[in-house]
């Protein structure tokens, strides 16, 4: 029998269009406006992207494993923290109506997910806890220009 895999999921509504908050989880640019400043990355499949934290001496690899714009995007980890190594990371991205017309408001929600955790103690808990603070990030950048990437 194969172990119980674990998984962090999220979700948020973000006021940008679909395409915005697509560039914001593809481009370097984009990364680097909410995630991490220390970032290499190019929207382009099965190109690798890295994201450097505390000094670069945490360094997290993806595999960009799917493209789908606007609506999904689909990493994998190749390198970093051992209990990261080989999870998934999906985020997909689906226009919302809110307005009482029934119009779309250009508003946008983020279902965010990061799966095959081997263990549901260890890293995940403090992993959860920092996507969701990253995600608020991610929802800052672009509602108001100023996010609140990792620096250092």
């Amino acid at each position: 029998m194969l172990p119980a895999m674990h998984a962090i999921v999220h979700e948020l509504t973000i006021a940008a269009p679909p395409e915005a908050v697509y560039d914001a989880i593809t481009t370097a640019a984009g990364l680097a406006s909410w995630w991490t400043t220390d970032v290499q990355a190019e929207p382009t499949v099965d190109s690798e992207a890295t994201f450097g934290f505390e000094g670069h001496t945490v360094v997290f690899t993806m595999r960009i494993d799917l493209l789908e714009s606007p609506e999904l995007v689909h990493w994998t980890c190749t390198a970093g923290p051992d209990e990261w190594v080989g999870t998934q990371i999906a985020f997909r991205v689906e226009g919302v109506d809110t307005n009482d017309d029934g119009q779309p408001d250009g508003g946008t929600l983020v279902r965010f997910w990061h799966g095959d955790w081997e263990y549901d103690d260890g890293l995940l808990p403090a992993s959860s806890f920092r996507w969701a603070m990253y995600l608020d990030s991610l929802r800052r950048a672009l509602e108001t220009g100023t996010g609140a990437p990792n620096t250092a």
